[in-house]
């Protein structure tokens, strides 16, 4: 499944003496003066930057668990403090992704100083300028959405010394993010999903699609540049006039797929890959996707999982249920996602399994990702084969919908972008579906308030323990009060426990970013400390 190699190379100078390295110009040390030679020498440095993003202290796990695990929709399953917004500024994990991004735009901007030095075909050499290009303004996106003002380097780092970048403002920031990806699109008008039949690399709708979501941050808190929500709705737009994507007829089937190495380039638009054993590729193979974020299983033929991540009965209830089921203590829903996002059901602690049920809405682990149907065998206790979303075109709907709405009111092109998610979570896209005469359109004639009130639960529905539910509440202005009132449902719906309460207890203003790694502040005496910290 993973069609993106790493490749990952060691170089030893060898010496007799020490006089002979300070006398001797090295022959067998790979320099930028030396590298980036052919065409097969940009690629390798590309895939160095894709690379990063899949490594631990990034989308590996880092990132997706230790800063996306409690919102309204989930918890933690044990109370860790990072996880639960009491991280500090010497706190590693802090520390891991800020370096983890920096690494990654490093990579970038060597390969985009040196992409001009080969002579190889100009088409191959746009394309993979436009990767890089896309590739290092996402880790601006992921760095100054989390950190906020953050030092902007487009060139390579020519010393040791240079340490001391002042911090850029958020919204400069953003601009060069733009900047960049809209470049990157132009370049990869010839990428597309069907012409590489996989999503591991990004491709010009990818671009478009992220771009949409970088337009949407910017228009929202804290930026509030509310004139990008009509650029968000152009490049939303640009994805589904394609006709390059469409919704996978059945929800459970998208993950099922990433658990059986296939690709669906209709639906999963980017994809991030991971490696079943992590041999060869340190810190390479994924320990999100089932291992985390995955059912309770200590059983290693079926697929251990720690169930670190478990849904609230917050999500649980958003679902519409039947009222005319007679199933106990839970009624069925008419909508198909909750008992896959919500699983009922452990494989219990034992080392043989045993499938065992769970009633408690408070209890259930995120399903999403389940390593039962894992196809790769032996299976690995520490790292799943099972690849990460980045992007999928119900998102994309779904964003559609919300800068339609912000731009032109809840209009029938708003709604039928909605509906189009709905209708797949009804199951009405099978070729049987379960209930075929419910009605799973949204409510009409919403007012705009109420619409983007809908929009947020919908994406909840859709898009939960994908890593979107934190920054979606930020943007939209009231993490911190939204988390307040989560508490206060949990409180009065039998959710006490310390493990579901504590983060929302502990939150307050300055969680709307991280700290600057304390460690940097030490080295580049440019850096300043976010509020709070």
């Amino acid at each position: 499944m993973k069609k993106i190699f790493f490749i990952l190379a060691m170089v030893l100078l060898v010496s007799s003496s020490c006089q002979k390295i300070l006398d001797t110009k090295p022959t067998d040390f790979i320099t930028p003066e030396s590298f980036y030679a052919t065409a097969a020498d940009l690629q390798i440095a590309l895939n160095g930057v894709y690379s990063q993003l899949i490594d631990v202290d990034c989308y590996g796990n880092n990132y997706l668990y230790m800063f996306n695990t409690n919102t309204d929709e989930s918890y933690g399953f044990t109370v860790d403090l990072v996880t639960s917004y009491q991280y500090v500024p010497t706190d590693a994990k802090v520390n891991l992704l800020w370096n983890s991004s920096y690494i990654g735009i490093e990579r970038a901007n060597m390969l985009l100083a040196n992409i001009n030095k080969p002579t190889m075909d100009e088409t191959k050499r746009g394309i993979i300028k436009g990767e890089a290009l896309f590739l290092r303004a996402y880790f601006y996106f992921l760095l100054v959405s989390n950190y906020g003002d953050v030092p902007l380097k487009l060139n390579p780092t020519s010393s040791v010394k240079d340490v001391d970048l002042a911090r850029t403002p958020a919204k400069d920031v953003y601009d060069q993010i733009v900047k960049d990806m809209t470049t990157a699109e132009s370049l990869l008008q010839t990428q597309t999903a069907t012409s590489l039949g996989y999503g591991g690399k990004v491709t010009k709708t990818a671009v478009e699609g992220i771009l949409a979501r970088v337009c949407l941050y910017m228009a929202g808190f804290p930026l509030n540049q509310t004139d990008k929500y009509q650029e968000a709705l152009y490049w939303a737009k640009k994805v589904v006039d394609s006709k390059e994507h469409a919704l996978n007829p059945d929800y459970s089937q998208i993950f099922l797929n990433y658990a059986t190495n296939k690709y669906d380039v209709k639906e999963s638009i980017w994809e991030l890959e991971f490696f079943r054993d992590n041999n060869g590729f340190a810190n390479k193979g994924g320990t999100y996707a089932g291992r985390f974020c995955g059912i309770r299983c200590n059983d290693v033929s079926v697929g251990y999982s720690t169930g670190s991540i478990v849904a609230t009965r917050k999500l649980f209830d958003l679902y519409q249920i039947n009222p005319a089921s007679t199933t106990t203590p839970n009624k069925a829903s008419f909508d198909l996602r909750r008992d896959w996002n919500c699983a009922n059901y452990t494989w219990g602690t034992a080392t043989v399994a045993k499938k065992t049920a769970v009633t408690s809405t408070w209890l259930m682990c995120a399903g999403k990702w389940r390593r039962e149907y894992e196809e790769v065998i032996p299976k690995n206790s520490n790292y799943t084969p099972q690849n990460f979303p980045m992007l999928r075109y119900s998102d994309v709907l779904l964003m559609l919908a919300e800068a339609e709405n912000e731009v032109n009111g809840p209009t029938a092109l708003a709604y039928d972008a909605v509906n189009q998610v709905r209708r797949r979570a009804y199951g009405l896209l099978l070729p049987v579906p379960p209930s075929p005469t419910v009605n799973a359109a949204l409510t009409p004639g919403l007012n705009k308030t109420q619409f983007l009130d809908a929009i947020k639960l919908e994406r909840s529905k859709e898009l939960c323990f994908e890593a979107l539910r934190r920054p979606d509440l930020i943007r939209w202005g009231n993490f911190i009060g939204d988390m307040k009132t989560f508490l206060a449902y949990a409180i009065a719906n039998g959710g006490n426990n310390t493990t579901i309460t504590t983060a929302s207890r502990v939150i307050t203003e300055r969680n709307l970013l991280l700290p600057i790694p304390s460690y940097d502040l030490s080295l580049n005496k440019l850096l300043t400390q976010n509020p709070g910290y």
